[in-house]
């Protein structure tokens, strides 16, 4: 209770009661001045007598004591003592409302004199009788000395340590940062005292969790400690540790630097910190603490653009990492970490909800996850988690990279995460990874593969997306994207030619001994005809898009200087396919084909390097093949060029073959080179040149390539060099252009180029694309159900030239053909589409012979063709729908008008 008074003449007759709080005012009025005097003095400055000169306005006060004091130092720190205790109560700390429990309120007038008081009163007070070994945790100035017994020395503790535990049961006493020399010299006589754990028992005051890791830590490393102390400082440590929030605070005490060695660098203390955390024997519930803490934390730092928290994400990362390295029983810390990590690609793999349009990730989510991921992945191997934790999830990474754009951020998280992951294998895993890729098998190395209906989803300001669930689509759509051409340009966009190297030896073996070699090429017999054409089909795409992957490595210029510089791996496995093919008493014809493609892949390697005493050898198995029964002619033209051809110098710019330097200059990146490139080879291809025949797959390889390029002249003639392939190359071709047309991971630009190109090429080919109908018109029909608009009207089109191109003999696709032009008409909302199948319908009618063979389903055509006549809003499309009903009436009309003397052969004529 407070009583304000205004001035002191009293009436004290009229406030008999008033007389015990004006003496309390008194001594509070006494008490300030000791508090005044004494902030007032310097530590170096102290001495009894001037102790004892702050003390006289409250001598005549009495101060409870168990004895009589005669000691002067001690009677002066009981003295103080009492006046500080007094003092916080009385006149420093004010309630709002003293009958209840409220927020207290320092007198912000006396604060800072009592708080420089508190801490001189320490230093001949507590810290005073500290044992020997704490005496140099906190700063000390004062003078003092004091020789003592140890019992006496222990009491006169106990008692300082009882007096500033009543001061620091003010929470404003106990949380102001300016008393930590205090709080260190109160925890330090605390511990030396109890020689037992005291945060479990919660005996302390509430110190901040900083002060009391500081301060902990400052006494745990003072030299000469029982090790009775350092071990109850010790748990008591790891008890804060495991608790919520402990781990960050940790960590930001032990990088302060304040309190720790400063000339330690940061990774040295974030080993320490991680070998406390992960070592053995702590508690489950203490790991699952400091995991969740450990995540948090790395979350925040990751965010961050600061270099403080840079280094606060490297800790949390060598935890992590210190984890994982923990033995089985911990294999519950193992799964956490991967669930953090990779929680979004699971989710990727396997959406909670499979409905249309239903979000699976925004862009942020994506964004922040895969940056974590390329901190904690991607640095060196001895500062970064397991790179083995990334396998599982490398097909859901190479599918990402398909889908999202280029220029965006992502791309290059997930660029790194590939390359470190693949940087860091065995030559057993990346074998089997490479493999995996490229068979279509991603089931067999990662876990998790992106759900076929999760698609991306641009928004309307084209900076953000989302990957939501699209409509459902059949297995085999999603079965025809190969991912290994994904990974060779994520390889060729990074600087690790070592790998790159290592991932062309792999190719490159697995080409000459693999699955595409001797009997193991041929399809099981049991299967029937559908199936065997399929996998036949499938083994030819995975083929092609081994040897596209190869040429993509091997002209990669980065790669050349390793190439050149260790050729031995490479001339090895050469010598050992040559050597097995010659002693092979029956080569087969696929044995014959690999090798042609391969000696075209490295023709001019060979000549660059030909010197060699190991191309030597090579040079002579190759004629000795010449010689056999199972060389074919294509392929001794091109082991004449190669073994009796010019020899090139490894730092000639162009060779003296045309051929070869056509190719240099098709694979050069400027669109006037590319396109003389294409002129010299259509001209040498026109002209049957030899070596160009031999060079056909990669002549290939290449104008599908430049069919990207975005200049129209360089477009339009890799179109020519495609159509001028057929002659050599008929149905590689097809399939080709029919493959790449439907990959959806392709862009849609590049996809109608395609449908352009696939076109020309049928034109070419006349009446002999018969044999490629079904595919053909496979191909277009599955285009007109893709969700962009102008490839609808795309493949329509393309679906019209085609028909037309096979003069129109296309009966087992009537019906299908109409299904598809009525539920475009129907339901389609995109104007040029709805015309280009009305367009389609109506030519089909026009030009399609033995029209009434389908009688069953004209008159749906005819009830279809009217409707739309009646109900269509647009003009254009119901012109053409009358057109396409005046061919229909024509040609029924003509059929019921029928000859007499072709009655007979109508009726008869299928007998006869």
């Amino acid at each position: 209770m407070l009583i304000k008074v205004k001035n002191y003449e009293y009436n004290w007759s009229l406030l008999p009661r008033a007389r015990g709080v004006i003496v309390i005012l008194m001594e509070i009025k006494a008490l300030r001045e000791v508090i005044t005097s004494t902030a007032n003095l310097k530590p170096k400055d102290i001495t009894l007598p001037k102790l004892e000169e702050c003390l006289q306005s409250i001598q005549s006060c009495p101060f409870p004591t168990e004895e009589p004091i005669t000691d002067i130092l001690w009677k002066v720190a009981v003295q103080y003592c009492a006046v500080l205790t007094e003092f916080a109560v009385q006149g420093l700390v004010e309630k709002q409302n003293p009958t209840a429990e409220s927020d207290e309120v320092i007198n912000l007038h006396d604060q800072a004199q009592y708080l420089t008081t508190i801490d001189l009163v320490r230093q001949f007070t507590l810290h005073l009788y500290l044992p020997r070994e704490l005496r140099g945790v906190s700063k000390c100035e004062a003078q003092l000395m004091v020789k003592l017994e140890e019992q006496e020395r222990m009491r006169r503790l106990t008692y300082c340590t009882a007096q500033f535990r009543r001061m620091f049961e003010t929470k404003l006493l106990a949380l102001h940062p300016r008393l930590a020399d205090t709080v260190i010299d109160f925890l330090a006589a605390s511990y030396s005292l109890a020689k037992t754990t005291l945060m479990q028992s919660n005996s302390l005051p509430a110190f901040p969790r900083e002060h009391m890791f500081r301060s902990l830590l400052v006494i745990k490393g003072s030299p000469g400690l029982p090790l009775e102390l350092a071990k109850a400082l010790h748990n008591d440590l790891l008890h804060l540790t495991g608790e919520p929030s402990g781990f960050p605070v940790l960590c930001r005490i032990l990088l302060s630097g304040d309190q720790t060695n400063e000339s330690a660098p940061s990774w040295r203390k974030g080993e320490v910190i991680a070998k406390i955390v992960s070592s053995k024997g702590h508690t489950k519930k203490f790991y699952r603490q400091v995991l969740s803490d450990c995540f948090e934390f790395y979350h925040w730092a990751v965010q961050q653009d600061t270099q403080e928290a840079i280094t606060y994400a490297t800790i949390c990362i060598e935890c992590l990492k210190r984890f994982m390295q923990l033995p089985a029983p911990y294999r519950e810390l193992h799964a956490r970490i991967d669930e953090y990590f990779f929680r979004s690609f699971r989710e990727l793999a396997a959406p909670q909800e499979l409905v249309a349009g239903c979000v699976v990730q925004e862009r942020l989510g994506l964004l922040s996850n895969l940056l974590e991921c390329n901190m904690a992945f991607t640095g060196s191997t001895v500062s970064s988690l397991p790179s083995s934790l990334l396998v599982p999830y490398l097909p859901i990474c190479l599918k990402l990279l398909t889908m999202l754009p280029p220029a965006c951020e992502e791309h290059t998280y997930l660029h790194n995460l590939i390359v470190f992951c693949l940087s860091n294998r065995t030559k057993q895993e990346l074998t089997t990874i490479l493999n995996s890729l490229l068979l279509n098998c991603t089931a067999d190395v990662g876990k998790y593969q992106l759900h076929p209906r999760v698609i991306y989803k641009c928004s309307e300001n084209d900076t953000n997306y989302s990957l939501q669930i699209g409509p459902a689509t059949s297995d085999q759509e999603s079965d025809t994207e190969n991912l290994l051409p994904v990974l060779v340009d994520v390889l060729k966009a990074s600087n690790r030619n070592l790998l790159l190297y290592d991932v062309f030896l792999t190719l490159l073996s697995e080409l000459l001994t693999g699955t595409w070699t001797g009997s193991s090429h041929e399809p099981e017999p049991l299967l029937d005809g559908v199936e065997r054409d399929t996998l036949l089909c499938n083994r030819f795409h995975q083929k092609y898009t081994l040897i596209q992957s190869l040429m993509d490595l091997i002209s990669h210029q980065h790669f050349h200087s390793q190439l050149y510089d260790n050729p031995k791996e490479v001339l090895t496995i050469l010598t050992a396919s040559l050597t097995k093919a010659i002693d092979t008493t029956e080569c087969s014809v696929q044995d014959s084909d690999i090798l042609e493609v391969v000696l075209s892949i490295f023709q001019e390697f060979l000549q660059r390097i030909r010197n060699r005493y190991d191309v030597a050898d090579i040079l002579k198995l190759l004629l000795r093949y010449r010689n056999s029964a199972s060389c074919s002619d294509a392929l001794k033209v091109q082991i004449d060029l190669l073994c009796h051809g010019p020899s090139t110098s490894e730092h000639d710019d162009l060779s003296e073959s045309p051929c070869l330097n056509a190719l240099s200059l098709c694979s050069d990146q400027q669109p006037y080179c590319k396109v003389y490139g294409t002129t010299l080879l259509l001209k040498l291809l026109k002209e049957r040149d030899p070596e160009t025949i031999a060079q056909r797959h990669k002549i290939l390889i290449l104008a599908l390539v430049n069919l990207r390029d975005e200049e129209s002249y360089a477009f339009l003639n890799s179109v020519r060099l495609l159509v001028a392939l057929c002659d050599v190359l008929e149905a590689e071709v097809v399939d080709e252009l029919v493959k790449e047309y439907l990959n959806e991971s392709n862009e849609i630009d590049y996809r109608l180029k395609i449908g352009e190109a696939t076109v020309k090429t049928v034109e070419t080919l006349g009446p002999f694309a018969v044999r490629y109908r079904d595919t053909l018109l496979n191909c277009f029909l599955t285009g007109t159900h893709n969700a962009v608009d102008e490839f609808r009207t795309s493949s329509l089109s393309n679906v019209g030239s085609v028909c037309r191109i096979l003069s129109y003999q296309v009966h087992h696709f009537f019906y299908e053909l109409f299904t598809g032009v009525k539920s475009i008409v129907e339901t389609d909302n995109y104007i040029p589409a709805k015309r280009a199948a009305i367009l389609v319908l109506s030519q089909l009618l026009e030009g399609i012979d033995g029209l009434m063979d389908f009688q069953e389903y004209l008159l749906l055509i005819y009830r279809f063709l009217k409707h739309v006549i009646a109900t269509d809003k647009d003009d254009v499309t119901k012109l053409q729908a009358a057109v396409a009903l005046d061919h229909l009436k024509a040609k029924t009309k003509d059929f019921l008008q029928i000859n007499p003397d072709e009655l007979e052969r109508r009726m008869f004529g299928r007998v006869i």
